[in-house]
């Protein structure tokens, strides 16, 4: 139980917070669409704080000195929006904590409550649902909560009151919620937090924070063409040049409001820290140099930054959304466990895909039944699981009438998708995928990761068997002899005219086109088509038609 903080375990703890926030840096990044979907929260918040770190890692100094190079570090290392606020929120702890010969915790407790006041005072006009609100209520939770005894009380009262704050913000700002996403900034604060108290609880970190690779600009992704509608984010030391006396930070940051935005400013002796967004950089290179000289000036082309990170993100979303849904009877809604398959259903037809690797909440499917135009809406659930739980989101949602059909499995969604004819009735499309499915005979092939018995039949680890309706067909050494053999005995004693391989993510296209070759020889007038799935569980799941 932690009574005092000295300046070694201070490093310690600042140092397990920055590894925390760091291993969850692409997280806090994906997050990122407030003030501007740029994806890079995470980053600049890591980033800003190493910064101090590296300021104070082999420092040897009171306390009070060391939180304080700390915070300088910080202010001066500052990325991004929420770099500044978190820089001025230390600056506003070692501020508090300057006069003081040791610290205890109702002595650190009100230096966070100086620090949130430092961290509002820094942004031009403070935002609620944001980094602010999250680090005020778990600040507040602490300060009610005084006396306290120990930091290890303390910090856990932080932390618990950060994550309900942050689980609040998307009711402060309607961006989040239509996004679906938590404050990036709160949630960078609290995976910090987080970090303090796994070192607290003697849970070691692993990895290192290290230096973000300057970033590849994909020069495709732009012509002359291109809407740059988000203009610069620009952020730089100022050196003063003028007399201290004639200086006054709140009328530099007035005239900056009426060419900028998101404005966030810090005067740290003869220096500002600035960060601020504008359409001409122009217009803030000449007002800066009115008073002074960069000693540092860094521009981002913010449009660059979101088209670069949605590109990159295309293939990794939770939901698939058709954008240009035409005046039609029924939309449709599909699950996915996969982005491949998510692309795959998205292509054939359906108009939201849901990507989830467990199955969806009801939210899930009510979010993803927003985004259809149609008042009626179909739904593959494609898991047994997921059918009560759809046919629950269903009856929740007013605005459209919500048919979910017994699919339970992907290959039979798949093969639905391709038979409806979307220019007819919605009775129609119902009616064809009851019949598809009711045609369909499927098995799945899987390799055994142990010895097993299944009712009488022994399985030994690496073979590989094949199951249908709960009952094992066959078991063989390799893929391809179990494949083929399952196929044959199939075909002979049933009359199927296509066959589907639906391919798991450990198979080879190479592999695949060698199996079907043999089915092809076995000369017994089918037709045999290939799917790749990604699918982790199985190694092949076939469907005959």
């Amino acid at each position: 139980m932690l009574l005092r903080i000295d300046n070694l375990i201070f490093i310690d703890l600042i140092e397990s917070g920055i590894k925390n926030l760091d291993k969850y840096r692409n997280i806090v990044n994906d997050l990122n669409v407030f003030p501007v979907p740029d994806g890079d929260t995470g980053t600049n918040m890591v980033m800003t704080l190493k910064y101090g770190y590296e300021a104070i890692k082999n420092k040897n100094a009171s306390l009070v000195e060391i939180v304080n190079s700390f915070a300088t570090g910080t202010v001066f290392g500052a990325r991004g929006n929420s770099g500044v606020i978190v820089s001025q929120f230390f600056k506003g702890i070692s501020e508090g904590l300057k006069d003081k010969e040791e610290v205890n915790c109702k002595a650190f407790a009100l230096a966070l409550g100086n620090g949130v006041n430092f961290a509002y005072q820094s942004v031009a006009k403070p935002v609620e649902g944001t980094i602010l609100t999250v680090l005020k209520d778990a600040t507040k939770a602490v300060l009610d909560k005084l006396p306290i005894d120990n930091f290890d009380d303390l910090f856990k009262i932080f932390l618990t009151e950060a994550k309900l704050s942050l689980e609040r913000t998307p009711d402060f700002l309607a961006i989040l919620k239509k996004a679906g996403v938590v404050d990036s900034g709160g949630a960078g604060m609290v995976y910090f937090f987080e970090g303090i108290v796994k070192y607290l609880n003697g849970e070691e970190i692993e990895g290192s924070f290290e230096e973000a690779k300057e970033e590849y600009i994909d020069l495709s992704l732009f012509n002359k063409d291109t809407n740059f509608e988000y203009g610069y984010c620009i952020e730089g030391v100022l050196q003063l040049t003028i007399d201290l006396s004639d200086f006054d930070l709140k009328d530099f940051n007035k005239k900056l409001s009426k060419i900028g935005k998101s404005i966030v400013t810090t005067l740290e002796l003869d220096k500002v820290k600035l960060h601020v967004h504008v359409h001409q950089i122009g217009e803030i290179t000449d007002l800066c140099q009115d008073y002074g000289e960069f000693l540092k000036i860094k521009i981002e082309n913010m449009t660059v930054q979101n088209i670069q990170n949605n590109n990159s993100q295309i293939e990794d979303q939770k939901l698939l959304i058709n954008e240009e849904q035409y005046d039609a009877e029924f939309g449709i809604v599909c699950v996915a466990n996969n982005s491949l398959m998510q692309q795959k259903l998205f292509e054939i037809g359906a108009d939201v895909v849901i990507k989830c690797d467990i199955a969806p909440s009801a939210q899930d499917f009510i979010d993803s039944f927003s985004h259809i135009k149609a008042k009626k809406i179909l739904v593959f659930p494609n898991s047994s699981n997921s059918i009560l739980t759809s046919m629950k989101a269903g009856s929740m949602y007013k605005k459209a009438k919500v048919t979910v059909l017994n699919c339970r499995s992907i290959v039979e969604c798949y093969a639905s998708l391709l038979m409806i004819d979307f220019n007819e009735s919605i009775d129609n499309a119902v009616a064809a995928v009851n019949d598809t499915i009711s045609r369909i005979y499927q098995l799945s092939i899987y390799q055994a990761n142990k010895d097993f018995k299944f009712g009488r039949k022994n399985v030994k680890e690496h073979e590989f068997f094949a199951l249908s309706n709960q009952k094992i067909l066959n078991i063989a050494a390799s893929l391809d002899n179990i494949t083929v053999d399952t196929v044959k005995d199939i075909l002979v004693n049933n009359n199927y005219n296509v066959i589907t391989l639906y391919y798991g993510i450990n198979i080879s296209e190479e592999y695949i086109e060698y199996i079907i070759d043999l089915i092809l020889k076995l000369d017994l007038d089918v037709e045999v088509a290939s799917v790749e799935t990604k699918e982790s569980v199985y190694c092949l799941t076939i469907t005959f038609e």
